[in-house]
Order: structure tokens, then sequence, then C-alpha cells
């Protein structure tokens, strides 16, 4: 398999192998190292699910106004669409729909967070570890508007810009996707326990990724963002299916993992 990375503005083509890479950002407060991507982002319009696995290296929680932003979403009428931090700061749709739970995410260990939400009920639940944390409602109505910037690492407060020093993430992310549907708790539960290596593309909801680490890994990489391998085993994503039936699905999987002798 083959990605396409740029990193500051020029492209690198490298070639894969069998194992995925992880994003770093590295231990230093600076308002250069993200990732930035211009998804269409249409089909999430009605209904999104946000997840990723991050391992936070905040050295800074012990100041309460620091508040690492891993992903945020903006459009021009609203540079709040869409943000996740790693404490207590979860927004959609600007500052009248706050969503904050008092878990906080573990420092230097691997991590599941997820968001969904869906338009038609108005409903939207955070997730840690495959578990519910905090759950809200947005105005009925609101839909998420397309053709935004989504970046890593940083917190816009403009659109592809308005970066703050105490709003940098440190830390690491991987397997980081955006699906157009808004998952139940069963779902993010089973994805969760599916493992790190759980590729969603590979999986039920590959028709829906509208953002996936993919596309991350071939987005623009600033500063001194870096991407190293993961210890991931093709295999690993076979606990998808502990405790289901054998299908089709099941089938195809295996055809497209499996070694000819």
């Amino acid at each position: 398999q083959w990605y396409q990375r740029r990193v500051r503005g020029s492209i690198t083509v490298t070639e894969g192998n069998c194992n995925p890479h992880k994003a770093i950002f590295p231990r230093e407060v600076s308002l250069k190292n993200y990732i930035q991507l211009y998804p269409d982002m249409s089909r999430a319009s009605d209904a999104l699910t946000v997840c990723s696995w991050i391992k936070s290296y905040n050295l800074t929680r012990q100041n309460p106004s620091y508040h690492p932003h891993w992903i945020s979403y903006a459009v021009p009428t609203e540079d709040n669409e869409m943000t996740m931090a790693e404490i207590d700061e979860m927004w959609l749709f600007g500052f009248d729909n706050p969503l904050s739970t008092s878990e906080t995410v573990p420092l230097n260990e691997w991590t599941h967070l997820c968001q969904t939400w869906d338009a038609l009920s108005a409903l939207r639940a955070l997730y840690i570890n495959g578990r519910k944390v905090a759950s809200g409602t947005t105005l009925f109505g609101r839909k998420l508007t397309p053709k935004g910037s989504l970046i890593l690492g940083q917190e816009q407060d403009s659109m592809g810009g308005g970066f703050k020093e105490y709003q940098s993430y440190m830390g690491e992310l991987f397997g980081t996707h955006i699906l157009s549907v808004a998952l139940s708790k069963e779902e993010v539960a089973r994805i969760y326990r599916a493992g790190l290596c759980f590729d969603v593309t590979q999986s039920v909801y590959s028709g829906d990724v509208e953002v996936s680490w993919n596309d991350i890994m071939g987005a623009d990489w600033y500063g001194n963002v870096a991407a190293e391998p993961m210890e991931c085993d093709a295999w690993d994503n076979l606990r998808a299916f502990v405790g289901q039936e054998i299908t089709d699905e099941f089938i195809d999987y295996l055809k497209l993992h499996s070694t000819p002798k």
C-alpha cells in the first residue's frame, strides 16, 4: 500500500508496509505543529461519529488554563463547529452546545475517544474507552456545515488559524476517523474492543467513512509532527468479529488478508 504525505508543504511519497503509522506531536508547546485537511463533510451534515486513539504527553495539565485540543473543525461562520479536547471541553456548533466530563484522559497511555451526534434526535454523546461518560443535546434543525478546515493538534479560533499555545496538543494520534452516521453505544464499545489496530475502512462502516486515517496521512503536515510505524498485525482486526456469526463480510475479510500458500 502506498500513501502520500505532505510535510511543510512539500510532497513526500513513501512506500508503506503491512504496519500503519501513527502521528506524533512533539513534547513542546508550539503553534507550528499540526495536520490540516479540507474534507467535504457534506455526508456528515445530519449525523457524525468522530473517534480516535490518543496518547497524551500533556506536560501542562497542572495548569488549569491549558486545554489541549487534538481535533478542530472550523467553517467561515463558526470556528467551533466541532472540537474535541483531551480534558473537559467538547464543542459542537459553538459555545451554545458544550459537552464536558469530569473524567480525564490518562497520560502516556493509549485511550479511545468518540463523540457522536444525530440531527434528527439532536442527541450527542461522548465516550472514553467504549463507555459513555457524557451526553447532551444540540439545537433542533442545526446541521453540520460542510467544506470547512479540519486540523489535528491545534484549536482554530478562525478557519485555518487563530491558534493559541494553551490549546496545543502534545502526544500521539492513531486511527482518527469521522463517520457520517451516529453510532450507538454498543457500536462504539465494539470498535473499542476491536483494539488499537482496528481499521474502520475494512469494516461494516466502510461506506460511512467521511474522513479516514489514510486521508489524514495524506494531508498537510506542519512543524515537527512526525509519522512512525505502529506495531499492528492485520489479523488483530479479527477481534471486531468476536461473538458474531460467520457472514459474507467475514469471509471477504479473510480473503482480503489471507496469503495464498
